[in-house]
């Protein structure tokens, strides 16, 4: 049995007598042996016959030493190898009586272990190295969080433990509540509701919701340590470790009280405002009365004279009927011509102020068939009949840009427009008046842009924009007649429907009326009036309105 014990050992074991034969070898003392020769081969045989002569030279001193009953114990390298192995060899004597009858020798390959132990002090130098690099960087991150608690300004951030008392007490805030670290420490809220404590008195109920939701907050007054309040943002967020253990609560307060003192006065100043925007309205509302009433004695007080001056001229003429003199009938004309003027100028104003309370009514529209409607009506209208012989070539495209807005709002743009390229070439041989449009990109988006172009007196293009006034004229009344209210129409029904009006001209060269509209509908955001401006073809006909060059 002990031989069957020593043929397992993972040891090499080769036994020598004193005759230094082999009487025992096992598979693991093959390394000794020479080249070819097995363990199973080496009994009766003598030592240095099987054993490598590397090995023998080895091993000679120390087995010499165990014939004289002297145990040894060493650790060498292969000899004659240039592999890395290490062994550790034991040489026993064996005795009898004292009497030395052999010799035992024990082989143990160390490699293995040699490796093992260098990785460990390779594992246990990089784990020092981790050590200190994790050391450092703690150090680090204590560092900044030290600098970042420290620095805050109108904010702090402290630590609460798992029961709710305070761990940690930064610089930041003792600063912002003014509790010094011996007093809070370690106490885990007010003890009483009047004692002063940094934790409001509902924080029990903050930290149970934060605990089961991962965070809560409040906004609400603090209590410093000198008394004072402080209208503070509290954030309770709570911490855990990787496995899910509770390690406490972080705190952060928010100092919010000159922001609440800027909300108040922003509502004051939001009331004081509303409180102005209502007397603004009802002062808009009592010039709007004022308005009404000023319309409505247009309309009939200052008409009525108008009727009776006409009325007794025609009187006159029939009373005098047959002996009238050429001079005396020149200056009944001139009195009838004045109040037609100043009934026109009445309509034309009226039509103005209710041009600025009427409600748009935006809809799709075909421009072209806007523009042949104003066509044929200013082509008839009497007022605007040429002299014999004086021709007028009109020019319009076969397509224009369609847009959305109030169709007879736009169709008294285009009647004013073509009526003054009509009034202003009477004087011109060959008139020539041309319609335009096209879409083009504008200051707030795509835009529709429209002209009318004629070839008639034009006028200085420096005093362009008094055209679109109130009862602005750049020609003399006798040359051409109007109101001067026809552009200042225009202006404000373009204005109103978000678009934009100019003129471009030269004296005798003629004049280029452009406006442009939004393809998008303009919102209507008009007053509450329903009515509709006055058409051209009622008392504030084309004829009546100013052209281009009247304003």
């Amino acid at each position: 049995m002990a031989v069957r014990v020593l043929h397992r050992l993972t040891d090499g074991c080769l036994i020598l007598d004193a005759s230094l034969r082999c009487r025992f070898a096992n598979a693991a003392v093959q390394p000794l042996l020479r080249p070819g020769i097995r363990p199973n081969q080496v009994e009766d045989r003598a030592w240095h016959e099987v054993l490598s002569p590397d090995w023998l030279d080895v091993l000679l001193p120390w087995v010499a030493q165990a014939l004289r009953n002297e145990p040894g114990q060493f650790q060498t390298a292969c000899p004659g190898c240039d592999n890395a192995a290490h062994w550790s060899l034991t040489v026993l004597p064996d005795t009898v009586d004292g009497a030395v009858r052999g010799v035992c020798i024990l082989l143990r390959d160390d490699s293995a272990w040699e490796r093992h132990a260098a990785e460990l002090r390779a594992q246990q130098a990089d784990l020092q190295q981790q050590l200190q690099h994790q050391s450092a960087w703690l150090t680090l991150q204590h560092a900044r969080w030290q600098a970042l608690s420290d620095g805050l300004r109108d904010a702090a951030l402290f630590f609460l433990d798992s029961n709710g008392a305070i761990i940690d007490w930064p610089a930041s805030a003792q600063r912002l509540l003014g509790y010094p670290a011996s007093a809070v420490l370690g106490t885990a809220g007010p003890d009483r509701p009047d004692a002063p404590h940094p934790l409001p008195p509902d924080a029990a109920q903050a930290l149970e919701r934060a605990a089961l939701l991962g965070q809560s907050e409040a906004t609400l007054w603090l209590r410093c340590a000198d008394g004072q309040r402080l209208w503070a943002h509290v954030v309770y967020a709570a911490l855990r470790g990787a496995e899910g253990e509770p390690l406490g609560t972080a705190c952060l307060v928010r100092d919010m009280t000159e922001m609440r003192r800027l909300e108040e006065l922003l509502r004051d100043l939001n009331h004081a405002l509303e409180r102005k925007v209502e007397e603004r309205t009802r002062q808009l509302h009592s010039l709007n009365q004022d308005l009404e009433a000023f319309s409505y004695s247009v309309s009939h007080d200052l008409r009525a004279p108008l009727r009776h001056i006409s009325a007794y001229v025609q009187v006159l003429r029939e009373d005098l009927r047959g002996h009238i003199a050429q001079d005396v009938e020149r200056d009944l004309r001139t009195i009838e011509n004045a109040a037609a003027h100043m009934h026109r100028l009445i309509e034309g104003l009226l039509a103005f102020a209710r041009l600025g309370r009427a409600a748009l009514q935006p809809q799709p529209l075909n421009m072209l068939s806007l523009v042949h409607s104003s066509l044929h009506r200013v082509q008839h209208d009497p007022a605007l009949q040429r002299p014999p012989g004086y021709g007028v070539e009109v020019d319009i495209p076969h397509e224009l840009p369609n847009v959305e807005g109030d169709a007879l709002l736009l169709s008294q743009v285009w009647d004013n427009l073509l009526a003054n390229a009509f009034k202003y070439t009477r004087k011109q041989p060959h008139a020539r008046i041309a319609v335009g449009g096209r879409v083009q990109p504008g200051p707030q988006g795509e835009e529709a842009v429209f002209w009318v172009e004629d070839n008639g007196v034009g006028f200085d293009p420096a005093r362009a924009e008094r055209l679109f006034g109130v009862f602005q004229r750049l020609h003399r009344a006798q040359d051409f007649e109007g109101t001067g209210i026809g552009l200042a129409l225009c202006r404000r029904i373009i204005e109103r429907h978000g678009g934009r009006i100019w003129a471009d001209a030269r004296p005798g060269e003629g004049a280029t009326f452009h406006f442009a509209l939004p393809l998008r509908a303009a919102p209507a955001t008009d007053p509450d009036a329903h009515e509709t401006a006055a058409g051209p073809d009622t008392d504030g006909a084309a004829t009546d309105t100013a052209g281009p060059h009247t304003g």
